[in-house]
């Protein structure tokens, strides 16, 4: 980058210098290449400024009208896509002001009037986390939809449940999903709650102190939708845990999805059987024909260590930082943007995997009839006539041993064999230990027993309802609903 380039890209704070700042220094201290993607929200949170302006007399009419009109006119078009943001401009809020000026002239620095790039960054960010965090929603809400309209079709589909991967009691298939599902739920609460907590003003603010003109910072706010302004100015600027938050909650969620993912690439594979890729989501191999891979499901699964280096990113250049403002804040978006990124795409993958995806009943079901999964229930139902635990479970495991030395279930063996062991046991508790009815007896709160996954599949309905009617309840901001109606300069202008 030329001088030539440095002295047109930093003319709003280059007054103070004698001497032309160092091309490679600017190359390495710009970010307009990663922070053009807050263009509109940057643009959004000018024109609640400019209107807040506008309102409390700081800027006359005209002026206001004027500036208002140039930032709707740029915004439009940045949205149609005419306006693409380039140039030698150090980020995109230098390109925002330059471009303003070239078409409104002078009346474009009536707009940096009790503002700093420090408060106007940080509002274009949580302007953007919150539009982020809704469409991530939007995503996680549409893979919910699918695993429980999967786990009604399961209900009293048979499969062994695992513990260190190795067999351990009988569960539905249904009761399985549906383990995923609440996990998922719960990002979506963390969801809300980062998008809550990026609903935090901090215009007004300036670099770190504040003005000595008459804002309203409390109506900057609710043009821009935000419920709350920081109450402190030093933080207003400095604050990036709604950053880190979001990072995190896709880092979690990621997470998730890979623990089902690793279940994908496990159940399709010849050794389980549990699970068919439809030919729309498995993909081949360039030498073996044969091959259906889950690509997908092992990229997400692999993906999820890069949302967590995201978040890791972030918290290592947040530790130590004193107040207010540092350069090293800058470093905030890019890991941002890729854990956002990598969320939103691992979504789409998650869904459409799940949805290609079909399962094989009856191999889950006899997966059922190696691994004694009802030795525990042996256990219990010693226990309901008397035994002591402790000595119910060694007969228990005796039982187990000679089941496994005759080559047989548990369900298999007659019960004068395990009469032998205890003479507690009869036909009906042998009858008992078959796994279907081993599970059906299994009622305790969030147990696979068909009416209590039931139970679980009218709470996920309700749960989905209530994500679905949260998304649906967040509007655009007021502001931004004024530029699309046209009614930016109107006397009356809601904020509510």
């Amino acid at each position: 980058m030329s001088e030539g380039h440095r002295s047109e890209g930093t003319a709003l704070w280059g007054a103070r210098f004698a001497s032309p700042l160092d091309p490679a220094i600017l190359e390495f201290t710009g970010s307009l290449h990663f922070d053009c993607r807050l263009v509109r929200h940057d643009i959004v949170a000018g024109l609640a400024h400019a209107r807040m302006l506008l309102e409390t007399g700081i800027l006359e009419r005209a002026e206001a009208e004027t500036v208002l009109h140039g930032l709707a006119g740029m915004l439009a078009e940045i949205e149609s896509g005419s306006l693409r943001v380039d140039g030698p401009d150090e980020d995109v809020h230098t390109w925002i002001e330059r471009t303003l000026t070239e078409r409104i002239g002078p009346a474009a620095g009536r707009l940096h009037t009790a503002r700093s790039r420090n408060d106007q960054v940080g509002a274009a960010l949580r302007l953007y986390v919150r539009e982020a965090v809704l469409a991530t929603s939007s995503s996680l809400l549409s893979l919910l939809e699918t695993w429980l309209s999967q786990s009604s079709e399961h209900l009293t589909t048979w499969m062994p449940g695992y513990t260190h991967l190795q067999r351990a009691q009988p569960v539905s298939l249904a009761h399985h999903l549906l383990a995923h599902f609440w996990a998922l739920e719960a990002d979506g609460d963390r969801l809300r709650a980062a998008h809550r907590h990026a609903g935090v003003s901090p215009l007004g603010a300036g670099a770190l102190a504040g003005t000595r003109h008459p804002i309203d910072l409390h109506r900057t706010a609710a043009l821009l939708g935000f419920p709350k302004v920081c109450p402190n100015t030093l933080l207003a600027v400095a604050d990036r845990d709604y950053v880190a938050e979001t990072a995190f909650v896709c880092a979690l969620l990621v997470l998730h999805l890979s623990r089902w993912a690793e279940e994908v690439v496990l159940w399709t594979s010849r050794e389980f059987g549990f699970a068919r890729l439809s030919d729309s989501v498995a993909q081949g191999s360039s030498l073996m024909p044969q091959k259906r891979n889950p690509e997908a499901a092992e990229l997400i699964r692999g993906k999820s260590g890069r949302a967590i280096g995201d978040l890791t990113a972030l918290l290592a250049m947040l530790k130590g930082l004193p107040f207010a403002y540092n350069s090293d804040l800058q470093e905030d978006k890019e890991p941002l943007f890729d854990a956002l990124d990598t969320a939103a795409g691992c979504l789409e993958a998650t869904r459409g995997t799940a949805a290609g995806l079909t399962f094989n009943v009856g191999r889950l079901r006899s997966a059922l009839d190696a691994g004694f999964v009802t030795a525990t229930d042996l256990a219990d139902l010693l226990v309901e006539r008397g035994t002591p635990f402790r000595e119910a479970h060694r007969l228990a495991g005796l039982a187990v041993r000679q089941a496994e030395e005759d080559g047989r279930e548990l369900w298999e063996m007659s019960p004068g064999d395990l009469a032998a062991i205890s003479s507690e046991i009869d036909a009906e508790m042998v009858g008992a230990l078959r796994p279907e009815s081993a599970a059906a007896a299994r009622r305790s709160y969030g147990a696979p027993s068909p009416e209590r996954v039931r139970e679980q599949l009218e709470e996920a309905k309700a749960a989905v309802g209530r994500l679905a009617e949260w998304i649906a309840e967040q509007g655009p901001p007021p502001i931004y609903a004024a530029y699309l109606e046209r009614r930016l300069v109107a006397e009356e202008l809601t904020s509510a």
